[in-house]
């Protein structure tokens, strides 16, 4: 095995890889699930920025503290919160904590703000966004030059001439390659 089929090996299954895990972010949108990229610690240590957390659709009546949530950020408007349930209110609002976090959220989130019971995280996949968010551009620089570096290895073939035929070696004896039939050498007087 050369080292052009290794790592083309190496670069296609990890591009593959890659493609994988962006497919299960997406993928269950249309079913009316909610994909979300982790932009902070607040859930460390199980769930880490750059994470991207997959969430179904829920009852509010349903969530029971203890249970982590997709929420529309209350502080924010217009942002995503993943933070657990730390208890319902009488008026059914739910107060939430961050699993890192000392102290609950500030304000209340309504049960119509409700996203969903995350169901599955995708790891590291949300990183680009996440270095976009906070400006980290040397990061996406390097993970740019990474996938391309990446693709021409899985794209590359070993003969890129396109010749697969006889090639001369060393000492101008010719050398038969698969692909082409073997010529036939005649020697001139």
């Amino acid at each position: 095995m050369g080292a052009w089929f290794v790592s083309s090996l190496l670069a296609r299954i990890s591009l593959g890889t890659a493609a994988v895990a962006v497919l299960w972010s997406v993928l269950l949108i249309p079913f009316g699930w909610t994909s979300a990229v982790v932009v902070s610690g607040s859930m460390m240590p199980e769930i880490r920025a750059g994470d991207v957390a997959i969430a179904s659709p829920i009852d509010p009546a349903d969530v029971r503290p203890g249970q982590p949530i997709l929420v529309d950020n209350p502080a924010k408007p217009g942002r995503l919160l993943l933070h657990r349930v730390v208890r319902r209110n009488p008026d059914g609002s739910f107060v939430t904590r961050g699993d890192a976090n000392r102290v609950d959220d500030s304000l209340p989130v309504p049960p119509g703000s409700v996203r969903g019971l995350p169901r599955l995280l995708v790891r590291y996949v949300g990183l680009p966004v996440y270095w976009h968010a906070r400006g980290d551009y040397r990061h996406l620089t390097v993970t740019a030059g990474l996938l391309v570096t990446l693709g021409l290895l899985a794209a590359k073939r070993p003969d890129e001439d396109g010749d697969a035929g006889l090639h001369r070696a060393g000492g101008g004896h010719a050398r038969w390659r698969p692909g082409r039939p073997a010529a036939r050498h005649v020697r001139r007087a």
